[in-house]
């Protein structure tokens, strides 16, 4: 039986990406309007329609967030180098913000990340005298960083990501050969969602992962869910970051990539869609720009409509709002400008946004 979200309110978590069926025509909306229709009414009772914000764009941009999403993440501010920089010591504040604006608007909330390798503080890892920390040592601070986390949004963050890109396909195991792994070992998985479990057995709790459409990384995660599922370890679902390109994956590769782990039982989520207008780590247009977001549209269109077809599909969120904030322009070549979001760099829709918009059932 298809899961939505148990005791949260709204529909389900879910950015949605755009249905268009050719070159969409973006009708001319003034600078300081907030565009209208509404992504997040069009697509109520369908899909919960996301955004990964901050606690700056929540104030710059809180009437575009509110008006066309319904759901929120916090791009950085849940991440443990974040909540608890030193042991003990956490902070929540811009946490905090972020779901105080979420509740205000009547927004869902996930929450990103309880373990992420690339995020983790150096103390985790300090034991006593200079010594590296032990396994039992490790396991004990993941606890209380989790209960703390966890328990202090109880019954306001519906969702968490609790492990974030573990999976390594050219490892035997598929796990990641990270501190986490030579530390603890294989069932430090296992640990992060029994723990969060406990914290909140109402959140629903998944595995976020990229790549996830590719042969070798998708077995790979499948033998590793399978095995948490084996050893009744509490996952509910698979997030699926989606940082795409206009040039791939095929639509059909994300909708078997859906369907095979629907078939677990699991309920699936767009996490972080984005959609560049370039190859990866190629800094070549290979078309007009004009016919790149064109193209955007049309992908958008063609992704949202397969996604109908999944109920399992219960979020997608956007990783960014507008084209100005996206994680793809930092640390690019000047000439570097692309163009991922629904939203131009002046907050204005795009033609993917039309696309989006077209997409949802009326």
């Amino acid at each position: 039986m298809h899961k939505r979200l148990r005791g949260f309110g709204l529909a389900s978590t879910i950015i949605i990406l755009g249905a268009c069926t050719g070159t969409p025509v973006t009708p001319h909306v003034a600078a300081s309007a907030v565009p209208t229709p509404s992504l997040a009414k069009a697509w109520q009772g369908q899909v919960l329609i996301g955004a990964a914000v901050d606690e700056k764009n929540i104030q710059s941009q809180g009437t575009l967030i509110a008006d066309q999403f319904s759901s929120v993440v916090a791009e950085n501010a849940m991440k443990p180098m974040a909540t608890e920089p030193r042991e003990g010591e956490f902070h929540f504040e811009a946490a905090d913000a972020i779901v105080r604006f979420a509740q205000s608007h009547n927004m869902a909330i996930r929450g990103h990340t309880l373990l992420w390798h690339l995020h983790t503080p150096d103390w985790m890892w300090q034991g006593k005298n200079g010594q590296p920390a032990d396994r039992d040592l490790v396991l004990a601070r993941l606890k209380r960083h989790i209960d703390a986390e966890v328990g202090h949004y109880k019954g306001q963050v519906y969702a968490w990501d609790v492990v974030n890109e573990v999976i390594d396909e050219k490892q035997p195991d598929c796990l990641r050969n990270d501190k986490w792994h030579q530390v603890v070992g294989l069932d430090y998985v296992d640990y992060a969602f029994r723990y969060a479990h406990a914290a909140d057995p109402a959140a629903r709790l998944f595995i976020n992962e990229y790549s996830t459409t590719e042969t070798a990384k998708q077995r790979c995660l499948l033998r590793v869910i399978q095995g948490l599922q084996e050893r009744g370890v509490p996952v509910n679902g698979i997030g699926h970051q989606m940082h795409i390109s206009v040039f791939y994956p095929r639509v059909e590769d994300i909708d078997q990539t859906l369907t095979a782990f629907a078939r677990l039982g699991l309920e699936n989520q767009i996490t972080e869609i984005d959609m560049s207008l370039y190859k990866w780590k190629d800094n070549h247009l290979y078309d007009t720009r004009d016919n790149l977001l064109a193209l955007q549209a049309r992908r958008y269109g063609d992704i949202m409509r397969m996604i109908h077809n999944h109920p399992d599909v219960t979020a997608a969120t956007w990783w960014g709002v507008t084209d100005a904030g996206t994680w793809l322009n930092q640390d690019a070549p000047a000439d570097h400008n692309d163009q991922p979001l629904l939203f131009d760099a002046q907050g204005q829709p795009k033609g993917a946004f039309w696309a989006v918009f077209k997409a949802a059932r009326r």
